[in-house]
């Protein structure tokens, strides 16, 4: 706004000057001041927020955001590290190798722990010495697991160790008390796993029991295991392969 102008300018100008002031509406009294105080606050505001905006060196959303990644880095890491363990059991590596025997006959013992006589058939009732089971046997070995001993005994190939489970039906016909005992061991070890039950019979007629029996045993290659049974009073270990058998899984984890 200029004092020496002549009226036509001076028109003009007052004309736009009233247009610029009619934009703004007052609807109660101000402070000039307050509000350009208000205004230098906001703009300071406004450049911190664009500097933390910015992503720069001293931005605190920077370290929240820098902080983040590196936890969600290590929570990928951990993922996949429990993916490769959860592939390894899909992949059927808890147990790598299995070993099922059936029985078919057994021998008596002598006091050498030596074979004697014939062979006993499978329902042969057992007695309170010892005999040794003749085996049926069948494997996932890539190599094979040999017998010996007329079929008493067997070796491994892969030492380690491995779940036993050792399930097998009794049957008799006597109303009486007995103990059946059939015991996993080895020629090296001696004992490795008893199964054991004491039952009374009720009447003549045949009557079964269920006896079952899990452990973590340690076999090693070449040795010689075996399983023998015994009674303090008769009875049968059933030798259907559909009601007894002897299991050897081979756990791939140690211990």
């Amino acid at each position: 706004m200029s004092n020496f102008q002549n009226l036509d300018n001076e028109e003009i100008e007052q004309d736009s000057l009233k247009t610029k002031l009619d934009l703004i509406t007052i609807t109660s009294s101000k402070n000039l001041e307050n509000m350009n105080n208000s205004i230098i606050v906001n703009g300071a505001v406004n450049n911190t927020q664009n500097a933390q905006l910015d992503m720069t060196t001293t931005s605190t959303l920077r370290t929240y955001a820098e902080t983040t990644r590196s936890s969600l880095n290590t929570l990928t890491s951990t993922v996949n590290t429990h993916e490769t363990e959860i592939n390894a059991l899909q992949s059927g590596n808890l147990f790598t190798d299995g070993i099922k025997f059936t029985f078919n006959g057994a021998y008596a013992l002598d006091g050498s722990n030596n074979l004697t006589g014939s062979i006993l058939s499978t329902t042969n009732a057992l007695t309170a010495g010892f005999r040794r089971y003749v085996l049926v046997r069948t494997d996932t070995y890539s190599s094979d697991v040999t017998l010996s001993d007329s079929n008493t005994k067997f070796t491994i190939s892969e030492t380690g160790y491995y779940l036993s489970i050792m399930s097998y039906e009794i049957y008799d016909n006597s109303a009486d008390t007995k103990t059946i005992e059939l015991e996993f061991k080895g020629d090296t070890e001696g004992s490795l796993q008893m199964a054991r039950n004491t039952v009374t019979g009720t009447s003549t007629n045949y009557e079964y029991e269920r006896v079952t029996n899990t452990m973590i045993v340690y076999l090693t290659s070449g040795n010689l295991y075996s399983y023998q049974g015994k009674s303090s009073n008769g009875a049968v270990i059933n030798a259907y392969n559909t009601v007894t058998n002897m299991s050897l899984l081979k756990i791939s984890k140690s211990f």
